[in-house]
């Protein structure tokens, strides 16, 4: 018997093999490259998003005095829409701080600026959060939000007791952190959503009586709500008064606690003005929707609400129907 023959391989065969071999290269080569997400500490993450809110509201401190302000354009209600050296140091110092602890997360701020490395970056992390409320979670499905300064228009004109710095933490879609520094006030409100949250907002969980139902509302769209409720609303049956305020936070926070029965906003608003409000008040038991009722995705599809805001901590479907 001849075992030595030659084995032969047409064309075609030939083919055949040297595509295999290339998709299997190929596919070898790809899964090589794929790598898995990185995990990233929610505990720690609130710790840093706490301290990036203060660092930037010490920088809004730090700069009131030499502004530096400028115009961004003007706002949909026709105002000057500022920016101060304020927003800008504050954006690069809440940026920084997160990104030196995350340098993967996927950060969304109200503010573009090219920063200088370590802008007022703290030298150590204080622990504010039990450590024992811990959570891992894939960086890829993590946002954050990010408003270095609330209220600038007000900030320009001293009134500082509505200027907020504020960073949320949204996963898959939803706020579940939330944090609200009061710079001037030296305040910082924070929420995770179904585990902790800070002192000043566990202690206001009562619910205040009022005489009347309080609406908090911007002060650049007073006109505006004032003609909406006088026209849906029956004053006799249903009296209500208004809080004229400025900044989403602040207002937010009016509602957080108990000082207001709703926060009604008529329009467009962009998504890191109220994330963080939206978190806190999800933290208490209420709720912050567009006027349909609708959440509000906080993925990074987009950055503005465009079907307006109600914000409540209860009685929610009550304020719907106001719009």
């Amino acid at each position: 018997m001849n075992f030595g023959g030659a084995i032969r391989l047409n064309k075609a065969g030939i083919c055949v093999l040297a595509i295999l071999f290339i998709f299997l290269l190929y596919n070898f080569s790809k899964n090589d490259t794929i790598k898995e997400p990185s995990k990233i500490s929610l505990n720690k993450l609130l710790n840093v998003a706490i301290e990036a809110a203060e660092s930037g509201g010490r920088m809004v401190v730090a700069t009131k005095d030499n502004m530096n302000l400028k115009s961004k354009g003007l706002t949909n209600e026709g105002l000057m829409d500022p920016l101060t050296a304020a927003d800008l140091l504050s954006h690069c110092s809440m940026v920084q701080t997160l990104k030196h602890h995350f340098p993967s997360l996927r950060l969304i701020s109200e503010e573009k600026a090219a920063c200088l490395d370590n802008v007022g970056i703290p030298s150590s992390l204080k622990n504010i959060v039990d450590d024992q409320l811990e959570q891992e979670i894939a960086d890829n499905e993590v946002v954050v939000w990010i408003d270095p300064l609330d209220a600038t228009y007000e900030y320009s004109e001293k009134l500082y007791q509505y200027v907020t710095t504020m960073v949320c933490v949204a996963v898959k879609g939803k706020a579940v952190m939330g944090v609200i520094h009061s710079p001037f006030n030296k305040t910082t409100s924070w929420v995770w959503v179904d585990k902790t949250m800070s002192k000043d907002l566990s202690a206001n969980l009562e619910v205040k009586k009022k005489n009347a139902t309080k609406i908090v509302v911007s002060r650049s769209h007073r006109g505006e709500i004032e003609s909406i409720l006088k026209k849906n609303v029956n004053m006799n049956k249903n009296p209500y008064e208004l809080i004229i305020a400025a900044g989403a936070g602040y207002k937010a926070l009016q509602v957080a606690k108990g000082e207001a029965d709703a926060y009604l906003h008529s329009t467009k608003i962009k998504k890191w003005d109220v994330c963080a409000g939206n978190a806190i008040l999800s933290g208490l038991g209420g709720e912050m929707t567009d006027k349909y009722g609708d959440q509000i995705d906080y993925s990074d599809s987009n950055k503005v609400v465009l079907d307006g805001l109600v914000a409540t901590l209860r009685n929610h479907d009550r304020f719907l129907g106001v719009f």
